[in-house]
């Protein structure tokens, strides 16, 4: 099933932006969430009620095309264990709770179910201790892909049906806990009378976009030159269908003061698709002088139902030559001296008769006349001379006179100028090896937070070109966010590290140093605080970096001059990709890092021996 969409012209941009993300298949997310309660049975305490929060990013429509694939979509999910079921595991003296769960998910379709079912990984939770009242279990996982064809369009609805736990509780020794509770398996049933909906959306056909009748005409001017009196030519315009729909051609005409001195003639009515039609349009120099007029297409084309075409020519008793110079000076800007330059200059003859080029002089020690194939020139063509200048040491001016036998303008005269600059060999020995310890921090926009940087980088400073390189060590360091993950919210702490990618490169010009480095960030642990305490492991690990390298690009604050050997402060900002390979609350960590308008603020100072 397709639908088709007639584009209106003075939005034409708008919705072809449109169609182009329906192409995409999925539109935009949305976020979703659902409170359930289950009954779930457990070990020597019997069944107790549970509370499922489940959050998750769901599109609110599908759009069949290329890749009508819907997911994998990230699942979040907060378990509210009872206080009956905390005092249970405390009988044990099982002080942390691990394990999965596996949420049996359904899609309802208008041709029957859809299973969806989603395995989570429950975060290591501390069971609390000398306190009372329920407590929090996070859980995350991904839903899988499902993909929809035609069959499936209308409306689709997604239903939580059951929750099995799969727990395994430890001792504070990280040993396994007794037996029953130790390890059990919970198949939790749905409460009876709630709403188990997590989201509905809509499975619609694909779109078809259709361009109007589009017209397009290949001049907006005909000039048809200087002709002799009496004489006659023709030119043709061309009309050009860039639409999808038929355009009808309602009229054409000539208007204007002078439009007794051009006709038309066409066989244009209706142009399909892609296609194009032709107007012959002829001036007939019947008076001396110049004549004007305007060839008006009239069309079905509601964005541009009227196109004009300026037409002109000029009748004379006698045809004449009449010179055209392509420029009016020549500036060959500066160069080094010693060196050469040049650029050529169009004649042009726009009259009616033979121009004949009489002369062609240049003038200017530093300049001369390299090539020149001016003599006869006919109506209508052109011609081309090549000006070098061979600078000096300074400015340099000069001029290139033309003569020919226009009788308006016989004499043409262009200025040149050029600069020449003084050559300065630099001794490629002036480098100094400088090493600077580095102090600072980064503000991380995403989390709020900052984090003090530490390290060093030992470099090689050309004192003459003022070009750096060199390598930069950044010290391990930390920083401490909020993270909400469901309804639950904590304190987390990351250890930060950077794997330098590459050298440190820069330039440092009258006191303005500007630097780039490449490092990929990376997270050997987070941890989250709990009671203020204890800081328990939530992510990290060697892999657990940035998908892609960080550049870090900083330059010195105006007004604020950097020494070559004295250091000085350099500022910037950066921008941070997404973390990948950190354990099941990657996308979680990610959010509070990446984005950009990231800043960072260093002052590096010279290391004494």
């Amino acid at each position: 099933m397709k639908t088709t969409i007639f584009k209106l012209n003075p939005i034409r941009t708008a919705i072809a932006s449109a169609a182009l993300m329906s192409m995409n298949s999925i539109a935009l997310a949305a976020p979703v969430s659902a409170s359930l309660n289950f009954t779930c049975p457990f070990p020597l305490i019997g069944d107790q009620t549970i509370i499922a929060k489940i959050t998750a990013d769901f599109p609110e429509e599908v759009v069949l095309g290329n890749n009508p694939v819907l997911g994998p979509i990230n699942i979040d999910a907060i378990t509210v264990v009872p206080d009956k079921a905390r005092q249970g595991l405390a009988f044990v003296d099982a002080t942390t709770i691990t394990g999965t769960a596996n949420s049996i998910n359904t899609f309802h379709t208008v041709v029957g179910d859809i299973a969806n079912n989603t395995d989570l990984t429950i975060v290591p939770t501390n069971v609390p201790a000398g306190e009372s009242g329920p407590f929090d279990v996070p859980a995350s996982g991904v839903a899988p892909s499902q993909t929809f064809d035609e069959s499936h369009i209308g409306t689709v609805s997604l239903s939580v049906d059951d929750l099995i736990l799969n727990l395994v509780n430890l001792k504070a020794n990280g040993q396994k806990a007794p037996a029953p509770i130790g390890e059990f398996t919970a198949d939790c049933a749905l409460v009876a009378g709630q709403d188990n909906t997590l989201t509905s959306f809509e499975v619609v056909g694909d779109t078809v976009v259709v361009d109007p009748a589009d017209i397009a005409v290949n001049v907006a001017s005909v000039n048809f030159g200087s002709m002799q009196l009496g004489q006659s030519e023709t030119k043709t315009v061309t009309i050009t269908n860039a639409g999808d729909l038929d355009l009808g051609i309602n009229a054409i005409s000539i208007t204007g003061t002078d439009s007794f001195a051009f006709t038309e003639t066409n066989s244009c009515t209706t142009i399909s698709a892609g296609s194009t039609c032709i107007i012959e349009v002829t001036y007939t120099a019947s008076e001396e002088g110049t004549q004007n007029a305007v060839l008006v297409i009239e069309s079905t084309d509601t964005d541009e139902p009227t196109v004009s075409v300026a037409l002109s020519g000029s009748g004379q008793v006698e045809l004449k030559p009449e010179i055209d110079v392509s420029v009016t000076s020549l500036d060959f800007g500066t160069i080094e001296a010693g060196t050469s330059a040049s650029k050529t200059i169009t004649i042009s003859n726009t009259g009616g008769a033979a121009l004949t080029i009489e002369g062609l002089e240049v003038a200017g020690t530093e300049f001369s006349k390299s090539s020149d194939n001016c003599s006869i020139v006919a109506a209508g063509a052109s011609c081309s001379a090549q000006v070098t200048y061979t600078s000096v040491v300074g400015a340099s001016t000069g001029t290139v006179t033309i003569t020919s036998d226009d009788e308006d303008e016989a004499t043409t005269t262009i200025p040149l100028s050029g600069i020449g600059e003084e050559v300065i060999i630099v001794d490629p020995g002036l480098v100094v090896d400088v090493d600077l310890s580095v102090s600072g921090s980064t503000y991380i926009t995403a989390n709020k937070g900052t984090m003090p940087l530490n390290g060093n980088i030992a470099s090689k400073i050309d004192l003459f070109t003022g070009n750096l390189t060199g390598d930069l060590i950044l010290d391990p360091t930390q920083g401490s966010f909020e993270i909400i993950s469901g309804w639950s919210r904590y304190m987390a702490t990351a250890q930060v590290e950077f794997e330098p990618v590459g050298i440190t490169e820069g330039k440092l010009v009258n006191g303005k140093l500007t630097a780039t480095s490449t490092a990929y960030i990376k997270l050997p642990k987070v941890t989250k605080t709990l009671f203020g305490l204890i800081n328990w492991p939530i992510g990290g690990g060697e892999n657990c970096r940035t998908a892609e390298p960080v550049t870090f690009t900083v330059t010195s604050p105006e007004g604020e001059p950097f020494d070559a050997l004295l250091g000085g402060r350099v500022i910037g900002t950066y921008d941070l990709p997404k973390l990948e390979n950190c354990g099941a609350l990657t996308s979680i960590l990610s959010l509070k890092l990446k984005g950009n308008g990231n800043t960072i603020d260093l002052n590096m100072t010279p290391i004494l021996d």
